[in-house]
């Protein structure tokens, strides 16, 4: 996850509220910093670039123990995956200011999304990243990194009189966000989020689980989240269809160490079910996001 605000964290938030009351200059700690930096993934390495216009005498701390860096834009290679406190520091019109982020730094991942290829899932070999399809789905996979959570599906079409083509199916993707299900919809899913629409496309929307039974049908929508889902690679050759997206676990929020899921395809005209993935005949998919197998 590239950022995760303080307060989700319990720990962080004790250091937070035990110095909300501390002068440092002119300013409180219970002030927020005008401060924002983006950050760049290859794996293990991360790039920090400074966000934030006249800034000066900016200073890095990576969290792991490392000395401090200076720099506008600094790189720094962990060396094991985890949650990190960032500390950067910097001066706005000569206002010293301080701020702390919590970043996830994980695995890399092989997977392309530019490449226009499927190729490279050929090396996401590691046994709890293969999904087994049911009907019309043959089979799918998943991957991750501390950008997106990868999915690869294919399917075969023969059957479904084109109701089920690439630029047609209707996918439902239930998403746990929070990994609980106590909270979300059924508690077997434990969904947050809906996604439904033809990814190919580019028509989804999203829906949020507002409903306090989870066993009824209780969403809010649609809307839209914006650079949610990413497009990669995908064909339709003969009767069979391949495609490979993106989830950002961003725009998603996905920033539990398991991510819970359950995708369906759908008929274009909604009359039948095409298929699903299941990983051991479970509807509940999880990815374990704190493996380092391929």
């Amino acid at each position: 996850m590239k950022k995760i605000k303080i307060s989700i964290y319990t720990a962080i938030l004790m250091i937070i509220i035990s110095v909300s009351c501390k002068k440092e200059g002119a300013y409180t700690l219970s002030e927020t910093p005008p401060l924002d930096f983006k950050s760049y993934y290859n794996g293990l390495t991360v790039t920090f670039a400074n966000h934030t216009k006249n800034t000066t005498g900016i200073t890095w701390d990576f969290g792991d123990k490392t000395p401090t860096t200076t720099g506008d834009s600094v790189v720094h290679k962990y060396s094991s995956t985890g949650n990190y406190l960032i500390s950067m520091t910097g001066n706005v019109e000569k206002q010293a200011w301080t701020m702390h982020t919590v970043l996830r730094v994980d695995k890399p991942s092989v997977v392309k999304l530019d490449d226009n290829s499927f190729a490279d899932w050929d090396s996401v070999t590691y046994p709890d990243f293969q999904l087994q399809g049911t009907d019309h789905m043959i089979r799918g996979k998943v991957d991750y990194d501390a950008n997106f959570v990868y999915i690869f599906i294919e399917y075969d079409t023969t059957g479904t009189n084109g109701l089920a083509t690439l630029d047609g199916a209707i996918m439902d993707l239930y998403m746990d966000n929070d990994n609980s299900l106590s909270t979300g919809f059924s508690t077997s899913l434990g969904a947050d989020l809906m996604y439904e629409g033809n990814i190919p496309t580019g028509w989804f929307d999203f829906y949020t689980f507002l409903g306090t039974d989870q066993s009824l049908w209780s969403w809010n929508g649609p809307t839209s989240i914006n650079n949610a889902i990413v497009m990669g690679y995908a064909e339709e050759v003969s009767d069979t269809v391949r495609m490979e997206f993106g989830l950002s676990r961003d725009a998603l929020k996905i920033t539990k160490d398991v991510f819970g899921f359950k995708l369906v395809l759908n008929y274009s005209d909604w009359s039948a079910e095409a298929g699903s993935l299941s990983k051991d005949n479970d509807t509940r998919i999880e990815v374990h996001m704190d493996k380092q197998g391929k």
